[in-house]
């Protein structure tokens, strides 16, 4: 659970310190006064990137050098410090409760963060890139040995490409690569399958919660070479091919995942509305699976939902994350999102105005 949050001049906020309720906390301002950078802030200090921007550059108030972000935090009674300066070009330290850390991965096991905001269609929308980040969430967080598969094979990966970029082929050094390769993705693709069954048991569940009438939606996971083959069989055929193009074309760095109703496929013949309420139900059944498997809570941050969608689905989605028992921060042009929890105790509401927020109830 996130206790007290505080951003140093980073984005309009010079320096800000932000205390959530334990439940649910409303932030209201109008656009550009920095509700969502106030989301970002949090995001970026829980698993080292923006889910605006690939530029973090300007993640830095202007006229100065560098930002800070620093997060008291409850994991399973426990308390921890946590936080990172970085500059326009890079991370210049991070901590957790004030010993210097190497990897941001450390963070991010002890604080997980699911965002919903416009972006978030991007799971249907966008490529394969996108859902291999979001199948990997979980797993990070639910499968111990799953973050040592993944790092070998990214170095694998890094490591065969520069052999095929090389021009001249070590066809014995290639084949150490290949070990790797193969090695790391049939694990990583036996850990994502064993995953696939509950992912879509939760996300069919809350799909007809959002939305009845979108039918049935079924997931299936694409490897990341074709069915029916090995992978060292995959990495052997298409050896010609990746000295060609420069890079390993195969491997579980290659994963998809492949979302398909009744009547095609969904980035195809569902309405960009329809597709907003399928992305959202796939973060949300996401959050319910860390609950169920993993025993733990979810950080939900929750930017601008009345912008994208109609009062009733709003409602419903903000209602289910709710009842799962998971902290919310929930960013909106319209207080009226808050009416229906202010009672609660847990529950505060903030309005913010040129980076400064202020406690409203």
């Amino acid at each position: 659970m996130l206790q007290r949050f505080q951003l140093t001049q980073f984005r309009n906020y010079h320096e800000q310190t932000f205390v959530p309720g334990q439940s649910l906390s409303v932030v209201v301002g109008e656009n550009g006064s920095g509700k969502t950078s106030l989301l970002e802030g949090i995001y970026l200090l829980a698993t080292g990137r923006s889910f605006r921007t690939s530029k973090l550059a300007n993640v830095v108030e202007g006229g100065h050098d560098a930002c800070t972000l620093f997060a008291e935090i409850n994991v399973d009674g426990h308390p921890h410090r946590v936080g990172l300066s970085r500059n326009k070009q890079a991370v210049l330290d991070a901590r957790i409760d004030g010993q210097r850390i190497n990897g941001l991965s450390q963070i991010a096991r002890m604080m997980p963060v699911q965002v919903l905001h416009p972006g978030t269609v991007q799971l249907i929308e966008g490529g394969p890139g996108e859902r291999r980040r979001f199948l990997d969430w979980l797993m990070f967080h639910v499968e111990p040995e799953f973050i040592g598969h993944w790092q070998r094979l990214k170095e694998a990966v890094s490591q065969r490409n520069s052999l095929l970029k090389a021009g001249r082929l070590n066809t014995r050094e290639m084949g150490v690569w290949d070990r790797q390769v193969a090695e790391n993705s049939a694990r990583i693709d036996q850990l994502r399958r064993a995953y696939l069954p509950e992912l879509q048991r939760v996300f069919q569940d809350l799909l007809i919660g959002f939305d009845g009438a979108l039918g049935a939606v079924s997931l299936a996971l694409h490897s990341g070479w074709s069915e029916g083959i090995s992978i060292e069989d995959a990495l052997l055929s298409h050896r010609d091919q990746d000295v060609r193009r420069g890079f390993t074309s195969v491997g579980a760095h290659r994963a998809d995942l492949m979302l398909k109703s009744q009547k095609g496929q969904v980035k195809e013949v569902f309405s960009r509305g329809q597709q907003k309420v399928v992305a959202y139900a796939l973060v949300t059944a996401q959050i319910s699976l860390l609950n169920e498997l993993a025993n733990r809570r979810c950080l939900v941050l929750v930017d601008d939902l009345t912008s994208e969608l109609d009062q009733s689905n709003e409602q419903r989605i903000l209602s289910t994350v709710l009842s799962t028992g998971n902290q919310l921060v929930v960013t909106t042009l319209d207080e009226r999102i808050a009416l229906p929890y202010l009672t609660a105790d847990s529950t505060k509401t903030f309005h913010v105005e040129h980076g400064v927020l202020k406690l409203v109830q």
